[in-house]
Order: C-alpha cells, then structure tokens, then sequence
C-alpha cells in the first residue's frame, strides 16, 4: 500500500464523479485552532490537486480564511508554478543517460509496464531521473481523472489571499521547495520511484478513498497511512516529512507570538503523527485543538467584504 501512502503524503488525490459529488461528512476537515500569545491561529491540513467538480470549500476553512490576517503556505506558490520555477524543476530532472542509465533492466521494465497501463507519452519518464519518473507516474494518472493543482485547496487560498491583497508568507523558499526532490541522493531517487511502483496493480478506487479521508476529516486513517510509509520506508518519510517539519517548526512557534490572526496552510501529512507539526506544538506547551465550524464559542470572527473566490 506504499503507493496509497506516497498520495497521501503528496495529497495527490482524483476520484470519479460520483464520489466528488457526496457530500463531506465534517465542516472543518483537517482544521485546528492554537492560541499564541496575544490570538488565535489556525492550521489547515491542504490537498494540491482537487478537481473543478469538488464544489463549494467546507465552511469552516472559509471561516478561518476570512477570519486571517496572514497567510503561511509551505512555499511561494506563483513562483514554484512559474515559468522559471518550471524550467529549473525540468533541467535538474534531466538524465545525461536517461532513466534507463540510473535504474536496473528490472526496474525500467517494471515503469514501462506501468507507462503503458496509463497510456502515458514515453517522454514523461524516459529522459529523466527515477524521483522525477515518479512523481510523473502519480501526476499523470491524476490528471486523467480530471484533477489539476489549479483547482487545489492551497492554490485557491493563494490567489484568493492574493487578490484580496492580504499578507502571504512562507516556510520554504522556492529554491529550496525543489531541492526536495532535485537534490535527492541517487539511492533516494531509486527507492522514490520503487515506492510509487510499489503495488503491481493499484486498486482503482484508492483514490477515491483518499479524498474521503479528507473531506470526512478522517485523521486516524491518515495518520497510519503516514506511519505506513514511515515503516515501509523510512528514508522517504525522513526526507519528505520529518526532515521539513523539524525546520518549520521554530518558525512557526516564532509566528504564533506574533499579534496578527494567521493561518498556516501545508499538505495535510505534515500535520499528523509523533513527528508532525501538531506534536511538536504540543511538546512545546500548546494546546491544539480541532476548529469546530458551527461552534459559536471557536467561529473565527468574520472580515467583512472578503470572499474566497473560484479559479
């Protein structure tokens, strides 16, 4: 199920139309609330690939959206999704020899097979090194099944934040953001890719389940989908959760001291598990609770005039 784990942790999620057509079981999904020095802040566990048929955000994150003066996103998102942002991601993905120069026979016949299952253009794969095969592998089937991260919760947050002229901030700098996987060792790159091609044939409707998890705020199955990955491979669950959390955490205590109400939006992954964001808060002294949406005593207090808008 390593494969079900690493879209979890990307939050690369798809599901067919039906699915996205049932109604969320909670109003506040992956949402939290943690009292700083001098106000409350929020915290929103984020998917980056939605379909456009998802509908209308549940109310509680547009609640806490028009309630924050800040918003704190993992990284500058107009930059990482720029031209320039692209171009970088594209030459450090480049093989001298190819895929087939940094994998064995076994492996590179094992993604063909896959390629071909997903009716997926050679050239995705076959120039490229095996963390940027991988994550092609992921993206593409997404893609077909209609999502794009035009349509993810935090590009949504962005541009609407944006458009309402209000404070964005981040944990990374864009540099650094793609250096996640342009700086992988080669054996990390290897096993990045293995794990993608972990099941010989990924049930069709794990997707599916996976936006469940979200929208019905079903953290218990997230977390030990996390745990699954951290058992199965732990180098992964290092270098894409663990090694990052530990860097973000002293900047977000940091901002929690801070006067203005901020919500801090990151993959949901992030937050959940004994090495996750809300773990080190707590281990820190602070009390993180769940945003209750129709709880009168928690709602987040309104900003006038200010609307999430639908890209």
């Amino acid at each position: 199920m390593l494969r079900r784990a690493l879209s979890a942790v990307m939050l690369l999620i798809s599901s067919a139309c039906p699915a996205i057509a049932d109604a969320p079981a909670s109003a506040s999904p992956f949402l939290w609330q943690v009292r700083g020095a001098s106000t409350t802040h929020y915290l929103l566990g984020s998917v980056h690939l939605l379909p456009k048929a998802a509908g209308q955000l549940p109310a509680g994150i547009r609640q806490v959206f028009e309630a924050a003066d800040t918003l704190v996103f993992e990284s500058d998102i107009a930059a990482l999704s720029s031209r320039d942002g692209t171009a970088t991601m594209l030459d450090a993905a480049r093989a001298p020899d190819g895929l087939k120069g940094e994998i064995d026979a076994a492996t590179l016949a094992r993604v063909r097979a896959r390629m071909q299952a997903l009716k997926m253009p050679a050239a995705l794969c076959e120039e490229y090194r095996p963390w940027f095969c991988a994550l092609s592998l992921e993206l593409f089937a997404y893609q077909r099944a209609g999502f794009r991260g035009e349509f993810g919760l935090d590009r949504q947050l962005y541009e609407s934040a944006r458009d309402a002229r209000r404070h964005i901030a981040w944990f990374e700098e864009p540099r650094a953001h793609l250096s996640l996987f342009s700086a992988m060792t080669p054996p990390l790159s290897r096993q990045f890719l293995d794990a993608a091609l972990s099941e010989r044939n990924p049930k069709s409707d794990e997707p599916v389940e996976m936006y469940r998890a979200w929208r019905d705020n079903d953290t218990e199955r997230m977390t030990a989908v996390i745990a699954e990955l951290k058992r199965d491979f732990p180098a992964i669950h290092e270098h894409l959760l663990a090694r990052r959390n530990r860097a973000w955490l002293p900047e977000l205590k940091r901002r929690l001291a801070e006067p203005q109400r901020q919500l801090f939006i990151v993959g949901a992954a992030h937050w959940l598990g004994p090495d996750g964001l809300i773990a080190g808060l707590e281990a820190a002294g602070y009390t993180v609770r769940p945003y209750l949406a129709f709880d009168p005593a928690q709602r987040a207090e309104r900003r006038p005039g200010i609307q999430i808008a639908r890209h």
